[in-house]
């Protein structure tokens, strides 16, 4: 199977080509972003890494709503959950069944709890957007809320920087190895100190 352009970072995704990359998937997908943005939700297109590629993700200022992985098929949603809208989940009577059981059987990994929701039917997409509306519920507590302002003139795409060079990050730089011949001394030795060369006459 060829490789998707979406995991190419130099691949610059737009509606157009979205439509061609997705073909039968693409329908689901404008229907989701649809949803989201009667939620004042807009599609940030965002570097996910090589191996989920391109994918819109959904922001309230710095914080991450909800995302839609598009390499895969079925489409992918994807919420983030931390401790505190976690907090809010577990006593949230506002979600779906199902979503509560997406929720429930989702680990913990690190200090999030991603949970991946498929987008093949109309009522995978429930689920989906049952979490997505109960972690707005749970920001709103916070304090964080949607603008109710006019939505981006486009899909904005983040810039993934500049490319990293090979390694790993953080990685400490790689010790030379010693050269096989030593250098020639130019000078006296270190051992012969001001001291030892008036001792030796040569002062």
């Amino acid at each position: 199977m060829a490789k998707s352009p979406l995991k190419d970072k130099d691949f610059i995704p737009d509606d157009e080509s979205l439509k061609k990359i997705l073909g039968s998937r693409f329908p689901r997908y404008q229907e989701c972003l649809e949803e989201l943005k009667k939620r004042n939700l807009y599609p940030e297109m965002y570097w996910y890494g090589p191996s989920s590629g391109w994918a819109p993700r959904f922001c309230i200022g710095e914080v991450t709503v909800c995302g839609i992985y598009l390499a895969q098929n079925p489409l992918m949603g994807l919420v983030g959950v931390g401790d505190k809208v976690g907090a809010y989940l577990d006593r949230d009577q506002g979600l779906s069944q199902r979503a509560r059981a997406l929720y429930e059987m989702t680990p913990k990994k690190g200090p999030l709890r991603w949970i991946e929701a498929q987008l093949a039917t109309r009522s995978d997409l429930e689920a989906f957007l049952s979490l997505v509306d109960g972690k707005l519920r749970a920001l709103a507590e916070e304090g964080v809320r949607p603008s109710d302002g006019p939505p981006p003139p486009r899909m904005r795409r983040k810039d993934p920087g500049p490319k990293k060079e090979p390694g790993k990050p953080g990685r400490k730089p790689t010790k030379l190895p010693k050269p096989k011949d030593k250098p020639i001394q130019v000078g006296p030795s270190a051992k012969l100190t001001p001291a030892v060369l008036v001792a030796a006459g040569r002062g």
